[in-house]
């Protein structure tokens, strides 16, 4: 058992991200985010299947399936009792297989006797459950992009999606109004170019409209683009029209509009190419995520709402986990957290834009539609058919009244009125065949007082956020800085002011709102007290973190049982935060902005320090910003080895080496570099093109 603890482990989810090398014990962090599809190394080289390892099975949780409902499963009816349906008039009640007993003749008028079945009729009527609110089957999640499609039934919404949760490589074409095209290249679930052939949506036409390039000069760069066949970016710098310095957050805000555009396509076809290599000059835009949630936050919302249309008058419900990607990852702001957190399925579309932010709630409700987290509810319609009408506790029984004599003075009158017509069969039958209930309803409250208990009293809110009297900003900032360090320490339960013992899900959303109504920081309207919004963001942030926990009860249910085995839990929010600074640090790197992607690696590898690529390009940034590249080639080459060792595989770290070792004259190390970058990726053709130069093929 000793050696088996010693053993380092490397893990590859079935989305291709790599964990280690970790021991047993620290795999146990991972539980629950890894499925039996993963595979498993003691090398980081040869994979095999998780499961024949089987000291790693009981981390192996079963991958999620999700079953299509046919058309016949989506549209059965509930099923109720015979008698029941015979009680209250149902007439589409599910048959029962017992032999068919001749129906009883109707009473005459004259012989029916209101006075007792006026008394029973409504008791029964009123216990009739109204039509409620029933949630559509959710949708399967495609395996891969489809090759091509209708984006009136996959949006571009759904279709970005789709690319960032199956770490798509490709190109997606999206076809635009006037037959133009839209083309994104994505790399594993990224995109990296956008592109146009519409004259509108052109780089040169941008540009001009935003004022940094005159108008007779982008014409000319397009001209001289057509004539010489090179890329409009190429002949910009060419004509020196781009500044160099500001290249990469122009290029950037280009990516951001033409993606705007795309998104807003509603209209047309789309192909997709898979593996299609990215064009030349591509480079990461940005958090995946986090650009769909920025670009869907830019969208016209009158169009957004024609877009939802009649379905924002049913009920909004959650999906329950049944969407694409994870709600955290969308990096949701604290307005849309607060909208989110509100939904509860029994409010619609409409009240939810009344009571919130129009333009932030239909904004939300649609990426989250789109992504499948949240769905409009089917409301079930009741039935207009006067006979399968339930009769009113307020009204009295239909009973057909004797005929009148006839009087010629009344003629017209009597012509107005409807024909009488006789007693529907779903009406009940004489007292003395039914006078007493059927033995279904007088079964089924005993039984759920038996099932459901009674909750166990709530305790008062908390106030330990309440300010006292007379309370100067300053000392707020002081007093919630305190309480914050406080909160980062305690679990959940203290976060939110509850009892473990005697914590519900119902206690837990109304302490959080309780808690937010001093903690948000939209309580904070003066610009002046910036300090102040800050510490309330990072609060409001921390209690809403323990509610997302604790105020479902299967998730209350897993958290109570990592305290209880006293497991070294991960920190999802930091290892998320470490990738987001380090895709940042990686743009500006790449925009020769080494001071300030320096930094960013810096907290990259403070809220992550198992990431081997963090501290290849930490050494890169290093060796690119120093004046005396020979005097810091040692320090930067230490953090590419170190990296190395952490993962052998690590590509960064082999070429970055490699590049160093050429600039401080060590050709055969660099060589060596190279050839080990080919060996993980044969088309690797930056390291193909220096060992060309090099003189070696």
């Amino acid at each position: 058992m000793r050696a088996v603890a010693d053993k380092n482990y490397w893990v590859r989810t079935e989305h291709g991200r790599v964990w280690g090398p970790y021991t047993l014990e620290k795999l146990e962090r991972l539980r629950g985010q890894l499925t039996d599809k993963a595979e498993a190394s003691l090398d980081g080289q040869n994979w095999q299947p998780g499961a024949s390892f089987p000291e790693l099975r009981d981390l192996l949780a079963p991958a999620r399936k999700i079953e299509k409902r046919g058309p016949e499963a989506q549209q059965q009816a509930p099923r109720i009792s015979k008698a029941m349906a015979e009680a209250f008039g149902i007439k589409d009640a599910p048959k029962e297989p017992e032999p068919k007993e001749p129906e009883p003749k109707e009473p005459e008028p004259k012989e029916a006797k209101p006075e007792k079945p006026a008394a029973a009729a409504p008791k029964r009527a009123s216990k009739l459950p109204e039509p409620a609110a029933v949630p559509p089957p959710p949708a399967a999640v495609p395996d891969a992009l489809p090759e091509s499609g209708d984006t009136a039934e996959l949006s571009p919404v759904r279709l970005y999606a789709l690319a960032a949760v199956t770490n798509a490589s490709g190109w997606l074409q999206i076809e635009l109004d006037k037959g133009r095209m839209l083309q994104i290249s994505f790399r594993r679930g990224a995109p990296e170019h956008l592109s146009s052939d519409d004259p509108d949506l052109s780089l040169a036409r941008w540009l001009q409209s935003k004022g940094v390039v005159p108008a007779d000069k982008a014409l000319a760069a397009q001209e001289q683009a057509a004539k010489s066949g090179q890329d409009i970016v190429s002949v910009l710098f060419q004509m020196q029209l781009i500044p160099p310095a500001d290249a990469a957050r122009l290029l950037g805000e280009y990516a951001n509009y033409l993606l705007d555009r795309a998104l807003a396509t509603w209209r047309g076809r789309f192909t997709f190419e898979k593996d299609a290599p990215s064009p030349p000059g591509a480079f990461p835009l940005g958090a995946k995520w986090t650009l769909l949630a920025e670009s869907v936050r830019r969208l016209d919302v009158p169009k957004l709402r024609a877009r939802l249309g009649k379905r924002l008058l049913r009920p909004v419900v959650r999906s329950g986990g049944l969407g694409i990607g994870k709600v955290e990852e969308l990096a949701l702001n604290a307005q849309e957290s607060r909208i989110y957190a509100s939904i509860d399925g029994t409010k619609t579309g409409e009240d939810l834009v009344k009571s919130q932010d129009q333009a932030v709630t239909l904004r939300l409700l649609y990426m989250l539609t789109e992504l499948g987290h949240l769905s409009f509810a089917e409301v079930a319609e009741e039935d207009t058919d006067p006979e399968l009408q339930p009769v009113k506790p307020d009204t009295p029984p239909v009973v057909e009244a004797p005929k009148p004599p006839d009087n010629a003075g009344r003629a017209p009158a009597a012509s107005a009125v409807p024909p009488k017509r006789e007693l529907p069969r779903t009406v009940r039958p004489p007292p003395t065949q039914q006078r007493s209930a059927p033995p279904v309803m007088k079964s089924a409250p005993p039984v759920m007082q038996q099932s459901q208990p009674p909750a166990p009293p709530l305790r008062p809110p908390p106030t330990f956020v309440n300010p006292p009297a007379g309370e100067t900003p300053q000392a707020a900032v002081q007093r919630l800085s305190a309480l914050l360090e406080r909160l980062v320490a305690a679990d959940h339960f203290e976060a939110l002011g509850m009892e473990r013992k005697s914590a519900s899900s119902a206690e837990a959303k109304r302490n959080f709102f309780v808690l937010a109504k001093e903690l948000h920081p939209d309580t904070v309207s003066d610009p002046a007290l910036a300090d102040l919004r800050t510490v309330k963001e990072r609060l409001f942030s921390r209690i809403n973190e323990a509610m997302q926990a604790l105020g479902d009860d299967k998730k209350r249910k897993e958290y109570e049982e990592e305290l209880d085995g006293k497991k070294a839990s991960v920190d999802v929010a930091r290892i998320f935060g470490a990738e987001e600074n380090f895709q940042r640090a990686e743009i500006l790197i790449k925009a020769r902005k080494y001071k300030e992607g320096l930094e960013l690696l810096d907290k990259a590898i403070e809220m992550n320090d198992q990431e081997a690529e963090f501290y290849a390009w930490r050494g890169y940034a290093k060796f690119l910003l120093s004046q005396d590249r020979k005097a810091s080639y040692e320090e930067s080459a230490a953090d590419c080895k170190k990296a190395i060792k952490m993962q052998e595989v690590c590509l960064p770290a082999h070429l970055f080496l490699g590049h160093m070792s050429k600039v401080v004259g060590d050709v055969k190390l660099a060589q060596k570099c190279y050839h080990r970058v080919l060996e993980l990726e044969p088309t690797h053709v930056e390291a193909q093109r220096e060992l060309r130069l090099m003189g070696k093929k």
